[in-house]
């Protein structure tokens, strides 16, 4: 993940692979830091699509950041459309809606000065369209074994 603080100066640093960042050399001044991240996007299959088909249907209600990510048409609610774009995403058709990429939870922080060490500034990556939290990170990806 991209952390950029936009002040004078701006300031960037990219996160751990654990997640864990550290910005430094703020000067005077107010600063937004915003994450960004672009890649990485697995875990996304037909299973998400049928998540959001049955929360539709009723049967299995989604909650939290499920609600969030499902959304990928973006306009507030969840519908077999929503379901339609993430199951075009999974078989590489286009008009997939935000399935595959990235948003933040808060989207940035903004700060009127920094004077001291801050913690705990978290920020929540989701996945559009992985209704079913199964992303892992490439590196903890079991790696194929065999050929055919």
């Amino acid at each position: 993940v991209l952390l950029s603080a936009v002040g004078s100066p701006n300031v960037t640093a990219t996160s751990r692979a654990d997640g864990i960042y550290t910005l430094g050399g703020f000067g005077n001044g107010a600063y937004t830091v915003t994450p960004s991240k672009t890649g990485g996007a697995n875990g996304i299959s037909s299973f998400d699509a049928g998540l959001i088909a049955k929360h539709v249907a009723g049967i299995t209600p989604l909650t939290g950041n499920q609600l969030i990510v499902a959304d990928v048409s973006g306009n507030g609610t969840l519908s077999s459309f929503d379901a339609g774009q993430i199951a075009r995403y999974t078989v590489g058709l286009s008009g997939f809606g935000a399935s595959g990429n990235w948003i933040f939870v808060p989207v940035n922080r903004t700060y009127s000065s920094i004077n001291s060490s801050l913690s705990g500034e978290d920020f929540i990556a989701l996945l559009m369209g992985d209704v079913s939290g199964n992303w892992n990170p490439v590196s903890s990806r079991p790696s194929a074994v065999g050929s055919r």
